[in-house]
């Protein structure tokens, strides 16, 4: 781990050029691509294998998956065909830019008293009758005690909002600011989460990733604002869907969450974080994730959920059909990806979503959706991004009200575990008509009956 670690800081202190115009969806930076090597390869070899090629390793993105970010001298295709060259890698994709599922219709400066009344999105008729579990528990520990924590990947999060700072998860083996890595985990000053795009501890804060986080989980029965899916869940700040984020940053704060999980099983919960989801309101419109050009989105996605970890996605903001026209995560292969499109008040899909019959899961509600913003504020927005908060948050207050054996078979059979959560989750679904034959389950979430569903179930 010293060398790893070594290794990172070294690598980190290279220059980043400055990029001057703002890219395209799909457009890629140029010569930049991810390489993963195949097996444990040391970290050391692998860095001295790209470099006697002539390329230049920038960051190593993540230690689990051997994966590395690498710049050529040449264009980004011949400096992927030299990159094949070097033994035992898998495969190297493009470094392509990632976009926020960009919400619409933005209001703010609500007042700032109990907003509950306004909350449409949480209760029966339109909402995930998130109510119905309420009189059970609001969530923050499973049936063994533990901590439940959902990972948010996003632009920026305001820490110290009034109906956030009491959820935020911390990392209480780390001393804040110290420039030191307190607790051996490989990451410097990560007391409150991880900025995977200027690798520090440092997160800033945006009104989108705000948003996202107060639906997950803002304070419940505080007096202030509004309520959360969950009123006490750890809510993990990760920094990197920025509007302007590229493929390795996503990667990179995907692999905080992957150390994060795997060092909360080998210390037994002692250390790391009990994540069982990620929030992801992101993405790269029109891609094609089975292509050659995007393998590392699905390793990701599968490698969280071998550890139990369930990813919910925002697909397009765009009446498109992901099955004919892809999408970047939302149409990746993976089981443990929960992909979301957006419904409103009226029992309806959104006018401006995605849909796919055989890649869209499920919808959820997503228009003109109450929650924090910085400084204190709370406002209404519009978007997938609004949407997916519903079902990650929603993940974390299933595990919550599991019965006993569910959690037990997460503790030891985590992958199986999180696949039957999804289960219950696809079928259980309110029906819709307009999500009839253009989504999975054809229906809008319902975590109530998500519940009692995995409740009654038989776990083999």
């Amino acid at each position: 781990m010293k060398v790893l670690t070594a290794l990172l800081l070294i690598i980190s202190a290279m220059t980043v050029e400055a990029q001057q115009i703002r890219p395209r969806v799909g457009q890629n930076v140029t010569g930049e691509f991810v390489v993963r090597f195949q097996g444990a390869y040391n970290p050391q070899y692998a860095v001295a294998a790209l470099q006697a090629q002539g390329l230049q390793v920038k960051e190593v993105i993540s230690p689990t998956l051997n994966m590395y970010l690498v710049k050529g001298k040449s264009s980004t295709q011949e400096a992927l065909g030299t990159a094949y060259r070097v033994k035992g890698v898998a495969y190297a994709q493009p470094n392509h830019y990632v976009f926020l599922r960009q919400s619409m219709n933005f209001t703010r400066g609500l007042p700032t008293d109990p907003h509950f009344k306004r909350q449409w999105d949480m209760i029966e008729g339109s909402g995930i009758s998130a109510n119905l579990v309420w009189n059970t528990t609001t969530g923050g520990k499973d049936k063994g005690g533990k901590d439940i924590v959902v990972a948010v990947i996003d632009g920026g999060f305001d820490l110290t909002h009034e109906d956030l700072r009491e959820n935020i998860w911390v990392n209480n083996a780390e001393i804040a600011n110290n420039g030191k890595d307190d607790d051996g985990n490989g990451f410097v000053d990560d007391k409150f989460g991880w900025n995977a795009g200027n690798n520090s501890g440092n997160i800033t804060s945006d009104d989108h990733g705000t948003h996202v986080m107060g639906t997950i989980g803002a304070r419940g029965a505080n007096g202030r604002g509004i309520v959360g899916v969950n009123w006490n869940v750890k809510i993990m700040p990760v920094q990197g869907g920025q509007s302007l984020g590229t493929t390795a940053t996503v990667a990179k704060a995907y692999g905080y969450v992957i150390e994060q999980k795997k060092l909360w099983f080998q210390s037994k919960g002692q250390k790391g974080a009990n994540i069982v989801a990620t929030n992801s309101s992101f993405g790269v419109d029109g891609a094609d994730c089975k292509t050659g050009e995007f393998p590392i989105w699905n390793d990701l996605y599968e490698q969280m959920g071998q550890l139990g970890i369930l990813s919910a996605a925002a697909t397009a903001n765009s009446n498109v059909n992901v099955d004919r026209d892809g999408d970047v995560p939302t149409g990746c292969a993976s089981n443990f990806i929960v992909t979301v499109t957006n419904t409103n008040k009226e029992n309806s899909k959104y006018p401006q979503a995605g849909y796919g019959a055989n890649t869209i899961d499920l919808g959820a509600p997503g228009t003109d959706i109450l929650s924090t913003l910085p400084k204190n504020q709370y406002g209404i927005l519009t978007g997938t991004s609004m949407a997916t908060p519903h079902v990650a948050g929603s993940i974390a207050l299933i595990h919550a009200a599991a019965n006993e054996a569910f959690i037990q078979k997460y503790y030891t059979q985590p992958a199986k575990a999180a696949l039957l959560l999804k289960q219950a989750l696809l079928a259980t679904v309110d029906p819709l008509p307009s999500l009839k034959g253009v989504t999975v389950s054809g229906g809008r979430l319902n975590v109530g009956k998500a519940v009692q569903a995995l409740n009654a179930a038989r776990l083999r």
